[in-house]
């Protein structure tokens, strides 16, 4: 009976580390997606910001 209690109690304790090391791969694979994101669209509002930028120096000179 106590071999089967400690048994049990490593596997309770390897379910543990298991369910700790999925959520940890979840975490990065979010991050990990965060990241994809992020490299990809703010080269894109850089270029956004440069054009309405631009668009209003042009504009001011215009006016005047």
């Amino acid at each position: 009976m106590l071999q089967n209690d400690r048994e049990n109690l490593e596997l309770d304790k390897l379910m543990n580390e298991i369910r700790k090391l999925v959520a940890e791969r979840k975490k990065l694979v979010a991050e990990e997606k965060r990241m994809k994101w992020e490299t990809y669209f703010y080269p894109v509002a850089v270029v956004a910001g440069m054009l309405t930028a631009t668009a209003a120096l042009i504009g001011l000179s215009l006016k005047l």
